[in-house]
């Protein structure tokens, strides 16, 4: 069976073959004359269950973490001041901690995969409501890497279906024929990945111990990126 590495490597390679894909669609839609909307985006992780968890370890996790998303959407709909697009989205991401391990400190990470929906309106189409639904893994590994080599363990990892809602703001996509430029955006993803603790043989080298709390949502992410339409 393989491992839960091992999927989190396959879905990251999925990932970015979506990212190629949706840019190559968006280049064709255009040409059929169909605006398809691709976005690209530094994400900021922040998630309140996570630092709170009490490890037995000592220390916590950062308050803020990395990732980059990714997403593409095409128009399904338009009337007099909106239109609602359909899309798949991702996001790769990882939050740092200050949590020693037996290799290293240990390091949350997470993906997600879905489709999703965007409600553009206003006269400008700078404002969008959007929410998604798909698969969202998240686990918490060890990794010292070195020169010659990179070395991990997988204290804890589980996936779950997740939902998401927020908002986004193109900025300056107001201006006469601007389609493309920076966005903001903010989500809010909900899920119940239960209980933290050390699988395997970590009981012998105790990181998490036996419970080290409960993750749950909700998971906020920041988006910084830029979209052409």
């Amino acid at each position: 069976m393989m491992t839960r590495s091992g999927r989190h490597k396959i879905a990251s390679l999925l990932f970015v073959v979506m990212a190629l894909a949706g840019a190559a669609q968006a280049h064709d839609t255009e040409e059929a004359g169909i605006r398809g909307r691709w976005d690209v985006s530094m994400d900021v992780p922040i998630w309140p269950a996570l630092t709170d968890l009490q490890p037995v370890a000592l220390g916590s996790f950062d308050s803020n973490g990395f990732g980059l998303g990714v997403a593409y959407h095409v128009p399904v709909a338009s009337y007099a001041n909106s239109d609602i697009l359909l899309g798949v989205d991702g996001s790769i991401a990882a939050t740092d901690s200050n949590i020693h391990g037996r290799i290293g400190s240990l390091m949350a990470r997470q993906l997600y995969l879905g489709g999703s929906v965007k409600w553009l309106f206003g006269a400008a189409r700078n404002l969008s409501l959007d929410a998604g639904l798909g698969y969202h893994e998240v686990d918490m590994a060890q990794i010292d890497a070195e020169w010659w080599g990179t070395e991990e363990f997988e204290n804890w990892g589980t996936s779950k279906a997740s939902g998401f809602v927020g908002a986004t703001w193109d900025i300056g996509a107001g201006r006469k024929d601007k389609h493309s430029g920076l966005f903001v955006a903010l989500r809010a993803h909900f899920a119940d990945f239960g209980r933290v603790y050390d699988e395997d043989a970590a009981a012998f080298f105790p990181t998490l111990g036996t419970n080290a709390g409960t993750l749950d949502g909700p998971l906020y992410m920041l988006r910084i990126g830029y979209s052409t339409r």
